[in-house]
Order: C-alpha cells, then sequence, then structure tokens
C-alpha cells in the first residue's frame, strides 16, 4: 500500500497559511488529502479526494480492479469524476468508436462504500448515472453497498480478502477497510481507520480477531487536541494498543504540528501506551504517516 495522501481536510499547506509548517521545505510536511493506493496482489485505490488525479499520475496507477470509499465528505470523494480513466476498462464488449457502447456495456468500476456514501454520490455526482449528451466523457461506475460483506462474507479481489470496518465520524457512518492477504498458510493485514471520532468495540474485536499477524495500522490522528470528529493523537494511540499493529501510522493530521514534531509528541507520551512501547522495542514503529510512505505487509 501507498499513502498518496496523508492530509487533513485543508490539506497542507493550507491556503494563505503562513505558519512554520505550511513554509516548512520537508516533503513530509506536504500533505495532500487522504486516499492510498493498494498495488498488489490487487490494484485497489482508497477515497479519491481533490488530488486523486495528480495522485494517480505521480504514483503511475494504470489500471484499478476497484475502489473503496471511506465517507462522501469532500476531502476523501471529490477526485471521484477521475475515475473515468479508469472506469471503461471495467466495462464488457465496448467498442471505442462506439462512444454510446461505453455507456451501455457491462457493469463498470465497482465502487464499494456505506449506504449513505452511496445516497451522496448519486445525489452529487447523479450525471454519471443517468443518459447525457455524448461528449465530455464521464465514469462507468458500479456502486456495491459495503454492509453486504463481512467477516463471515468477505469481499475477494484477485486474492486479497476485503472487509468494511464500521466506524463513526461524529455522528456519520464511516467505512474503515480491513486487508488481508494470506501468505504460506499466515495471515498478513493492513487495517485502514480514517476519519473517525470512535472506533466501536464490534470494530475492535473484527480487526483484532481476523487481521492474523497486523503488519500495519493507519489511523486518523488529527492534532494533539481533541475534536469532535476526529481522534487526537493520545485518542488513536489508545485504540492502537488495543490492536497491537506492529506499526502505527497516524494519518488526517493538520498542519498544528510537523512531521518531526509530531514524532516528538508521539515518543513524549509512548511511556503511557506500554502495550505500544513493547512492540517499538521488538521493532515496531509508532509515529506519523506521510505522503508516499510505502506500507508491506
Amino acid at each position: 500500500m501507498i499513502l498518496m495522501g496523508t492530509g487533513t481536510s485543508h490539506g497542507v499547506p493550507v491556503i494563505g497559511c503562513t505558519c512554520s509548517v505550511c513554509r516548512s521545505r520537508s516533503r513530509k510536511d506536504k500533505r495532500d488529502r487522504c486516499s492510498a493506493f493498494v498495488c498488489e496482489p490487487a490494484q485497489l485505490v482508497i477515497d479519491t479526494g481533490p488530488e486523486f488525479r495528480l495522485q494517480a499520475i505521480r504514483h503511475r496507477i494504470k489500471s484499478l480492479d476497484a475502489v473503496l470509499l471511506t465517507h462522501p465528505h469532500a476531502d476523501h470523494l471529490h477526485g471521484l469524476d477521475d475515475l473515468r480513466s479508469f472506469s471503461h476498462t471495467q466495462s464488457s464488449d465496448c467498442n471505442p468508436a462506439n462512444p454510446r457502447s461505453l455507456e451501455t456495456q457491462g457493469n463498470g468500476l465497482p465502487v464499494y462504500a456505506n449506504a449513505s456514501t452511496i445516497a451522496h454520490i448519486r445525489k452529487a455526482f447523479d450525471y454519471i448515472f443517468r443518459t447525457v449528451q455524448l461528449g465530455g466523457g464521464k465514469p462507468k461506475l458500479d456502486l456495491v453497498d459495503c454492509a453486504a460483506f463481512s467477516a463471515a462474507h468477505p469481499l475477494q479481489v484477485k486474492g486479497l480478502e476485503i472487509i468494511p470496518v464500521p466506524l463513526l465520524h461524529g455522528e456519520l457512518p464511516d467505512s474503515g477497510w480491513l486487508l488481508t492477504e494470506t501468505r504460506g498458510g499466515v495471515r498478513h493485514s493492513i487495517a485502514y481507520l480514517t476519519d473517525c471520532s470512535l472506533v466501536p468495540e464490534d470494530s475492535i474485536r473484527l480487526v483484532q480477531e481476523r487481521s492474523g499477524v497486523l503488519e500495519h495500522l493507519v489511523i486518523d490522528g488529527l492534532r494533539v487536541k481533541p475534536h469532535a470528529t476526529h481522534l487526537c493523537f493520545e485518542e488513536a494511540l489508545a485504540v492502537a494498543g488495543q490492536l497491537g499493529a506492529r506499526h502505527t501510522w497516524l494519518t488526517h493530521v493538520t498542519h498544528d504540528l510537523s512531521h518531526r514534531g509530531i514524532c516528538k509528541f508521539v515518543d513524549g507520551v509512548l511511556p503511557g501506551y506500554p502495550a505500544l512501547q513493547a512492540i517499538v522495542r521488538q521493532g515496531g514503529s509508532v509515529g506519523p504517516a506521510y505522503d508516499g510512505l510505502v506500507l508491506k505487509a
């Protein structure tokens, strides 16, 4: 997995801001809106924010098997139209010489999301799902409610097992994702849990029971101060201590602290989280994610 974006809804640098973080020259302080690209065994994108087109070019994404969405906020969704570059490859029997065939043949690119996100997409991107004049182009998407998948009935894409993880983003239902590959009889997983203020106990148990070896936890960690709809750093660390991943990465980060500043903060509070401190002693890590970070499960 490549973390293509790790910033909050404003991105970093923030428009018009002259703080030290926004003026930083460190590449780890340049944060696009949150998105991730799973390279293998399947090619998947998690969230399509405003920078999705640039992220896809930067990371040389040439095809997609599916898209996973967390929730319908603009910073995670408003690059959806750029899926047109990938979606027609999922349509069977399409004749490029007949543009209308692109609209009528095949189901399109599978997009998995919860019911509230699907409802929002159908309203905000209504042109995608109705007949329009030729020209301009539009993505061809097959919206699938992720409630159809669970630990007992996971989504399978090219050998990758995918389970939605219910979260709460304030009062908004949000979908985290648990991605698992089995190698040599051993399950290796990455849990991607962004934009949440609560990871319910059932979801914690789900990740604990289904992850096997949890190699990476990517979790919402907005800032030091608590927030109504996001986990702050220490709240994220408390959840991470329960899940016990080998590597924990804080994402959806504001410009309040630099990458280096977050590292310093985490190191300072880590003694208060003995489970995480033990993981670090054994070669694991806990710290801020950054754009371009490659996670190997």
